[in-house]
C-alpha cells in the first residue's frame, strides 16, 4: 500500500479514519491542506479536536478511528494519557505524537506510553505522508493479525467441539455379553485421531468387536474414520460373517476413493453362548490371546489388505475359542510403535511380556497395565501416533 499526491504514481490512498488533537491553530489547516494533497477520502474520514475535552466526547461518542494524531506539548490537551481516562472501551489506535520538538524528554515519555512515531513542528509535507503511510500500513497489518487470530479461535473451537464428538461416539458401556468383559479406550496423538473401536450387538445374540486404524492423522483421518465405523456398521448387519462384512465395506471405499486413505481393520464376532470368536483381519497387527500363567500368542489366520485401496478383494475367516479366564488383546500399531526418546519402539516383544500375566486381573485392569507400561517406556517422549487397546476376557 503507497500513500501518494494527485500526481504521483502510486495506487489511490487508502481510507484511514484519523483523529487529530491538538490546540494549535495552525495545525487544522495545514493537515487538512496535507489530506487534500493526498487525495482519496482520507479528508472525509479526518475529526479535528482542540482540547482534551472535545477528543473525549469524540472518542465517547462511539466513533472509531484508525490513527490518531495527538500533539504531545500543549496546554490544552493531555497527550498520550489522555487515553487513560476512556473508561469501558478497548482503544486500538496506533497513535503518533505531534511536538514542536522543544523538550526532548516529551518525546521519549510519549514513546514510552505507546507512540508509534513522532512529528515535528512546522511539519513537512514528505514527511506526514511517509508517517501517516507507515502508520496506516501498521494498521492493515494489525487488523490482518486480529482477523487471522479471530478466525485462527473459531476454526480451533470447531476442532476442539469435532474432538470431543469423536471420543463421545466410541462406546464407553458395552453390551453385556454372558461370561465376559470388554474393556478399551482410544488416546488420539493430537486433538483428533484416526484409530476407533467399536462394540455392538449383531443378530443371534452375538457382539461384534471392531479395532482399526485409518491412515494419516488429524481432521482427515478423523472423517474417514467416521465414514469407515458407519459402513462396518451398516454391513454387518446383513454380512453373512467377518469376511464378508469386510469385504463389503472395501467394495464401499474403493467407490469413493480417496487418495492416500485407507483402513486396517481387525473384525470379530464373539458367540458367548458357544465362547466361540470368528474374525477376518483386514492388514491390522493381529491381538494377542493369553490367559494369566500361559505366555500369550498372536492369533493366526484371517489374512486380508487394508480396506479403501484395492476392490474386488476377498478376506479369509478364521475362529477361535475362549477358555475360562483367557482374554483377547486387540490393539492398533501406536502400541508396539510408541517410541522413547531414544527412539526405541515398545514392540510385540515387549507387549507379549506385559501380557504375561498373573493372577485373574479382570479386563479393566489388562487394559490399565499395558496403558501403564507403555506410558513408563515411552516417559516424556512425544506421543506420535493414535494409541488404542480392547480387551475381550471370559470370566
Amino acid at each position: 500500500m503507497r500513500l501518494s499526491a494527485p500526481n504521483g504514481d502510486g495506487e489511490a490512498p487508502t481510507m484511514a479514519r484519523t483523529l487529530i488533537i491538538d490546540g494549535d491553530a495552525e495545525t487544522e489547516p495545514l493537515l487538512r491542506d496535507y489530506f487534500q494533497r493526498l487525495g482519496g477520502n482520507l479528508i472525509e474520514a479526518c475529526a479535528f479536536a482542540k482540547s482534551s475535552e472535545e477528543a473525549l466526547s469524540i472518542l465517547r461518542s462511539g466513533v472509531e478511528f484508525d490513527i490518531a494524531l495527538i500533539a504531545i506539548d500543549d496546554e490544552e490537551t493531555a497527550g498520550l494519557s489522555l487515553f487513560h481516562k476512556i473508561e469501558d472501551q478497548k482503544l486500538r489506535i496506533p497513535r503518533v505524537a505531534l511536538t514542536r520538538g522543544e523538550d526532548l524528554r516529551l518525546i521519549r515519555d510519549a514513546m514510552v506510553q505507546g507512540a508509534m512515531d513522532f512529528l515535528i513542528k512546522p511539519i513537512p509535507f514528505g514527511d506526514f505522508a511517509a508517517t501517516l503511510e507507515r502508520t496506516i500500513e501498521t494498521v492493515e497489518r494489525r487488523r490482518r493479525n486480529w482477523q487471522e487470530r479471530a478466525a485462527f479461535s473459531a476454526l480451533k473451537r470447531e476442532i476442539d467441539i469435532a474432538a470431543d464428538i469423536q471420543q463421545r461416539i466410541l462406546p464407553t458401556d458395552f453390551p453385556v455379553s454372558e461370561g465376559y468383559q470388554i474393556a478399551a479406550d482410544m488416546r488420539a496423538a493430537n486433538v483428533m485421531g484416526g484409530d476407533f473401536y467399536d462394540v455392538f450387538p449383531i443378530d443371534g445374540g452375538r457382539t461384534a468387536i471392531v479395532v482399526a486404524d485409518v491412515s494419516g492423522k488429524g481432521v482427515p483421518a478423523a472423517f474417514y474414520m467416521a465414514v469407515a465405523r458407519t459402513l462396518i456398521r451398516s454391513a454387518a448387519i446383513v454380512a453373512a460373517g467377518p469376511a464378508d462384512c469386510l469385504g463389503q465395506v472395501n467394495e464401499l471405499l474403493c467407490g469413493h476413493h480417496i487418495p492416500g486413505m485407507f483402513v486396517s481393520v481387525f473384525y470379530a464376532v464373539l458367540d458367548s453362548g458357544s465362547n466361540r470368536v470368528e474374525y477376518a483381519n483386514g492388514g491390522h497387527q493381529l491381538p494377542f490371546k493369553g490367559r494369566p500363567g500361559q505366555t500369550p500368542m498372536p492369533l493366526a489366520g484371517g489374512d486380508g489388505v487394508v480396506l479403501g485401496i484395492l476392490g474386488d478383494q476377498d478376506y479369509s475367516e478364521s475362529v477361535t475359542e475362549m477358555e475360562s479366564g483367557e482374554f483377547l488383546y486387540v490393539f492398533t500399531d501406536g502400541v508396539t510403535e510408541a517410541f522413547n526418546a531414544e527412539r526405541e519402539a515398545f514392540s510385540e516383544e515387549r507387549l507379549a511380556r506385559c501380557l504375561d500375566l498373573d493372577g485373574e486381573p479382570d479386563a479393566n485392569q489388562i487394559l490399565e497395565r499395558v496403558r501403564n507400561a507403555v506410558a513408563s517406556f515411552v516417559a516424556d517422549a512425544d506421543q506420535h501416533d493414535d494409541v488404542t487397546s480392547l480387551v475381550v476376557k471370559r470370566l
